[in-house]
């Protein structure tokens, strides 16, 4: 519909009676009202619409009394690796487009920094030649190089644990608005010991596979980690602790009752494996809860 979340407008009670929104397309704002509001935005943009949604009931952005909403941000570390396997140099070339991520190599142990992370293997597509780019040479002996390595194509992807730190958190500042007046999220990370030391050991286990299968191996990742593969999570955590937590177990806002956050804003902790099946459970759960409570008439 066009149409952008400036911010969410609250009653006398506390609780949000609608969303203020505004038109991509001719820039006019409007207001849509409803009993009760789900946010799936994403674990940067979630916080920011809560963050730029004060008011006399809260000044520090809707249900952020505590000072919680957009802090404890993580997500996963991530490098890869591209492998052409000697065995299968010069093959003829055939289509496995369709055969994409059916593989995955976890690790035992998400608790340490020892085995914190697993592998994705073929994640990515196999016709695009990305290795013409790294090899030496030109005309056609270089055309046949690249052909003959093409059906030789392995690749690993390696997706790592980052912990939930108090200090890493997604503000906004009034002082640097978007093309429409709303206020720009700003992300402050930094990785720290847990995660540079989980990070080193995925990529040692990465180069001694890939030593391993032998072939040429095309290294992706450097001394430090990348960033969080679209992967962010929990700047709107749920807890029982209403000082430590902005969410119930049911993904609601502890202080305004017709609020639910249902995508990973609302993580704790996030282990090395992707985060989309455990939101659509837990979208579920809270779908469910708001029936409940609305048949109970408490919403």
């Amino acid at each position: 519909m066009n149409a952008l979340a400036r911010e969410l407008l609250v009653d006398d009670e506390g609780r949000i009676r609608a969303v203020s929104i505004v038109d991509r397309l001719t820039k006019q704002e409007e207001e849509i009202q409803a009993r009760v509001f789900v946010l799936g935005c994403g674990a940067v943009e979630s916080p920011r619409l809560l963050l730029n949604s004060k008011s006399r009931p809260y000044p520090n952005g809707l249900g952020n009394s505590n000072d919680v909403v957009g802090r404890y941000l993580h997500g996963h570390l991530n490098g890869t690796v591209e492998v052409y396997l000697k065995e299968l140099m010069g093959k003829a070339p055939f289509n496995q487009d369709g055969a994409l991520d059916h593989v995955y190599v976890p690790r035992a142990d998400a608790r340490t920094a020892t085995k914190a992370y697993g592998f994705q293997v073929n994640y990515s597509g196999f016709m695009f030649p990305r290795h013409a780019k790294r090899i030496p040479g030109y005309g056609a002996a270089f055309k046949q190089t690249v052909r003959d390595m093409q059906q030789s194509s392995l690749s690993f992807g390696g997706w790592g644990k980052v912990l939930a730190q108090r200090e890493n958190r997604v503000t906004v500042d009034a002082g640097r608005p978007d093309a429409f007046g709303i206020p720009t999220p700003v992300v402050h990370f930094r990785f720290g010991d847990f995660d540079m030391e989980n990070y080193g050991n995925m990529t040692t286990a990465l180069r001694e596979m890939c030593g391993a299968l032998g072939g040429t191996a095309f290294i992706n990742f450097g001394e430090r980690p990348g960033g969080f593969a679209s992967h962010e999570v929990g700047t709107i955590r749920m807890g029982k602790d209403r000082q430590t937590s902005a969410l119930n177990s049911y993904c609601q806002s502890h202080e305004v009752k017709n609020l639910f956050v249902t995508d990973g804003s609302s993580f704790t902790t996030f282990s090395e494996k992707n985060p989309t099946l455990t939101i659509m459970a837990l979208s579920m759960r809270t779908a469910e809860q708001i029936m409940r409570l609305r048949k109970r008439g408490e919403l």
